[in-house]
């Protein structure tokens, strides 16, 4: 869903070219400094989309956040589950803003830090380093932000939840199990195509399913969604792939 802030944002600088005040462009490095200074100026929220980047960007903004939950303002910031492997920005994170509430997500993100739904920096592409980014006030925009906001974040997996995950279920196997379950086969046929027995298949689904915190098979395959283990596939663009 916020791929589509993306195109909000640009659709509407199309539309309002002449509202300076509500919808300003800037280079991305502008875009970086508007968005330190709008975490500065937080007094009760702060939604943030971080995409990653350079180390001391990222060390910066984590020092920003952990300062605004200091001062008593609620820090949500969503990234990409290949957050995961840069141990610098984890590091950071344990060490100066412990308080941020941090959530992954699979799917490709649009940088974003919209502070207390009144002022929102945007960039229009998935590296905020090298795109154009957009200082957004006007309402309706920052309405829909918020919105698509709220979509991924309900969707996304606690950082904890994918730090709980042990190297086996991260693993290739583990996967093709899970793509085994969310395409419906068998248990013979699904432990035939991967080859091992059935009784040592039904034996990793349940192990898989008990680290998921899941309580069935669908359960299972949902969490493993929000976590990354396996792509989300739209129910739509799936049909629309199908033969006809």
């Amino acid at each position: 869903m916020l791929l589509e802030a993306g195109r909000l944002v640009k659709t509407a600088v199309d539309r309002h070219r002449s509202e300076e005040r509500l919808l300003t462009e800037m280079e991305p490095e502008e875009g970086v400094d508007a968005a330190e200074h709008v975490i500065e100026s937080a007094q009760q929220s702060l939604s943030v989309v971080f995409t990653g980047g350079n180390d001391q960007r990222a060390a910066r903004l984590v020092a920003l956040l952990g300062r605004a939950v200091a001062r008593g303002v609620d820090v949500r910031l969503l990234g990409r589950v290949g957050l995961m492997d840069e141990r610098y920005l984890l590091k950071c994170l344990e060490r100066y803003a412990s308080g941020v509430d941090v959530r992954l997500i699979g799917e490709p993100l649009h940088g974003m830090v919209l502070a207390d739904g009144s002022v929102s920096v945007v960039w229009t592409g998935s590296d905020e380093l090298s795109r154009e980014a957009v200082l957004v006030r006007a309402p309706a925009v920052l309405r829909n932000l918020r919105t698509l906001f709220m979509i991924s974040w309900n969707g996304s997996a606690a950082l904890e939840d994918h730090r709980r995950l042990s190297v086996r279920t991260r693993s290739v196997m583990a996967r093709r199990i899970l793509m085994a379950l969310s395409s419906g086969r068998t248990d013979e046929a699904a432990a035939r195509e991967i080859g091992m027995s059935v009784r040592t298949y039904r034996r990793n689904v349940a192990e898989i399913t008990r680290e998921l915190g899941a309580n069935s098979r669908f359960q299972a395959g949902a969490r493993a969604v929000e976590l990354g283990l396996l792509p989300y596939v739209d129910p739509v663009d799936d049909e629309d792939s199908q033969p006809a």
